[in-house]
């Protein structure tokens, strides 16, 4: 893909504890592939230049502030990488499709924005900023995250950088597979 067109890196989030899956919601497999292999090929498919995982693996970005949920990983991507702007998907949105994804890359890009589905704080497109990278950098300096380990919310994140949010054109393929009832209801719109 062209680099001077795309200019964006994707990203899968894998480093959750499943605790409610009770097994690593990656590893699980639909049609003889896990939901990890599933979301790397997803985003080749989209528009991005380069695809990473967030997460504890061989080959994955760790997380620097443990604990502190799905921002962590993106800022640890943000560090190890230093992409000009990132698609981030978790691993547990089996269905989602690059006709939901490239929306979300392309109308981020016209508006140097962030861009997300209403409702949806996952999948995001987030330009990589000063101000999204200081925003996350003093929320992981936070009393709040040294004392009690707790990270910020994306809802938080993005009432300080601003977003666009997208009317969501099929709720459905948005579903998170946490729990092993979500993952047979995810596996049935298959």
């Amino acid at each position: 893909k062209d680099a001077e067109i795309f200019n964006t890196m994707g990203v899968v989030l894998v480093g959750g504890k499943s605790s409610r899956m009770k097994v690593d919601k990656s590893t699980l497999i639909i049609d003889g592939h896990t939901n990890l292999q599933r979301a790397q090929t997803l985003l080749t498919r989209c528009d991005v230049n380069d695809v990473v995982m967030s997460g504890k693996a061989v080959g994955q970005i760790p997380d620097y502030y443990i604990g502190g949920g799905p921002l962590a990983g993106i800022l640890a991507v943000i560090n190890a990488k230093q992409p000009a702007a990132i698609l981030v998907i978790p691993v547990d949105m089996p269905l989602l499709t690059p006709d939901i994804i490239n929306p979300l890359i392309n109308h981020g890009q016209k508006l140097s924005l962030a861009c997300c589905y209403q409702d949806h704080s996952l999948p995001i497109y987030l330009p990589v900023t000063d101000t999204l990278i200081d925003f996350l950098d003093d929320e992981f300096t936070s009393t709040r995250y040294r004392v009690h380990h707790k990270g910020p919310s994306f809802k938080h994140l993005l009432k300080h950088i601003g977003c666009e949010y997208l009317p969501t054109p099929q709720p459905q393929l948005l579903a998170n597979a946490n729990t092993p009832a979500q993952w047979n209801s995810v596996i049935k719109l298959l």
